[in-house]
Order: structure tokens, then C-alpha cells, then sequence
């Protein structure tokens, strides 16, 4: 497998996954976050050609892992993937990976600023359920139920260390 596609809520360990599985077969990660959002922070959007042609660019290259919950730009990467996963984890587990990862604020221009979008993402990711477009549970559903080629849905920590683990063997 060389173009893997993760989605899941915020803090369902996507790029915990994304970083394993790249190291373990040397392929890129591609984090949408960075592809959606302006450098220095989770509040400017790209324009949307911006975004369109980075991916684009990015889904021609021979391999690559995906990652992030925005459903609409994974959509964008489907037709060359190889291998979907869906990290379909509960709430409990999304916000301990948010908590634990913290609001990233080192690597925001404002430490302020920071704070307050952590919890804005905080309030977002628990509303994963309720909301109804590609970035939420039943929008990732539609695209895991859609896609055609090799594709696991995983909604335990214990089911994606064993996965990985089998990765490792192989």
C-alpha cells in the first residue's frame, strides 16, 4: 500500500496513525489541517484554488498518507487511493487525544489566540455526531460506505495498535 487515506474526528488519533504507518513503509503524510488552513494557526482559511491545486499536486505523487477530517478533501484523494481507514473512536477517546495533544499553541503566532481555538475545536469535535457534512460521523460513514477498494474501520485504540502491529510484520 502506498496511497492511504485516514479520516476521523479530531483526536481519534489520525496522525498518531498517519506517523506510524509512514514510518513503518517510508511514504509522506499529507495533514489536510495544513493544506485548509494558513500557516501560523486554525483560524484563516486558504482561498479554495489554493487548497484545490495543493491536492491536486499532492494526490499525483506515487505514494502518500491523507489525513484529517475534512471529508471534502479526502474525497479529492480517493480516486488514487489504495487503502481507507476510518477512525471511528467515541467521544471519551477523542477528547483525552485532544487533551493530551493540548492547543497546540507553540506553533501558533499567538498563544492567546491559541487557547481560545482549542476551545472552539474542543466544542467542534464534540458535536462530530450531530453534525451532517463530510466532516462529521455520518458524513465519514458515507464516504467509508462508498468507497470501493481496501478499507478498515477502527473504533478502539487496542484495534489500531493490533493493526499496526500486523503492519510491522508483514
Amino acid at each position: 500500500l502506498s496511497r492511504i487515506v485516514i479520516i476521523g474526528n479530531s483526536g481519534s488519533g489520525k496522525s498518531y496513525l498517519a506517523k506510524s504507518l509512514s514510518a513503518i513503509y517510508s511514504i509522506p503524510v499529507v495533514h489536510l489541517d495544513k493544506i485548509f488552513w494558513m500557516p501560523g494557526g486554525f483560524n484563516e482559511k486558504r482561498q479554495n484554488d489554493e487548497i484545490k491545486n495543493e491536492i491536486e499536486q499532492r494526490q499525483k505523487d506515487d505514494s502518500w498518507i491523507a489525513e484529517g477530517v475534512f471529508g471534502e478533501l479526502a474525497t479529492l484523494f480517493l480516486a488514487r487511493t489504495q487503502s481507507l481507514i476510518f477512525l471511528d473512536m467515541d467521544w471519551p477517546t477523542c477528547r483525552n487525544g485532544l487533551m493530551l495533544r493540548g492547543s497546540e499553541s507553540s506553533r501558533q503566532l499567538s498563544a492567546v489566540k491559541a487557547e481560545e481555538n482549542f476551545g472552539k475545536l474542543l466544542l467542534w469535535a464534540e458535536q462530530y455526531w450531530i453534525r451532517t457534512n463530510l466532516c462529521s460521523q455520518s458524513g465519514h460513514l458515507q464516504i467509508f460506505a462508498s468507497f470501493t477498494g481496501l478499507k478498515s474501520r477502527f473504533t478502539s485504540q487496542a484495534e489500531v495498535n493490533e493493526f499496526l502491529h500486523q503492519q510491522r510484520k508483514s
